[in-house]
């Protein structure tokens, strides 16, 4: 298994104890609400980074997929526990680049491709960007509502 994969996973693994430590301490307030006006939520940037993985496994299987087709989003009628709709979604993003990801060797990770930016680069370059960007946003949720649960509740 691909390190990547192994990261994500054990980032999933984190959130889900993460999570559940805090689903009772005001867990949707501290998501929903930023610290300061103008600020992100945590909930935004964590759907923002999960949204751009799954986004861009998406695209690589098929660059003409339909953005509004593959967007992940919260169901607005759930009555799940906002925790666990995260956790889906992110479990949902995770499948994605797993999928993606296992279609590639060590060695076919050095060709070159065009990005869904545009861009071109190399398979690695482009997996390594989007774990980097994934798990540093999905750290940087937690952080927002650490901060958030420390200063307002």
């Amino acid at each position: 298994m691909p390190e990547s994969i192994k990261s994500l996973k054990f980032v999933y693994d984190y959130a889900k104890t993460l999570f559940e430590k805090r689903k009772d301490n005001h867990f949707e307030e501290s998501m929903k609400n930023p610290l300061f006006e103008g600020e992100e939520t945590a909930l935004n940037v964590f759907i923002h980074s999960i949204t751009l993985l799954n986004w861009a496994m998406k695209k690589m299987t098929n660059p003409d997929a339909n953005n509004k087709d593959i967007a992940i989003k919260l169901d607005p009628e759930s009555t799940a526990p906002l925790h666990e709709q995260l956790l889906d979604l992110f479990n949902i993003a995770i499948e994605a680049y797993v999928e993606e990801r296992t279609k590639y060797r060590e060695e076919d990770l050095k060709n070159t491709f065009k990005s869904p930016f545009g861009r071109e680069m190399t398979y690695e370059d482009w997996f390594g960007f989007i774990i980097h960007h994934t798990i540093g946003h999905i750290y940087q949720t937690f952080r927002l509502q650490a901060i958030y649960l420390r200063h307002k509740v």
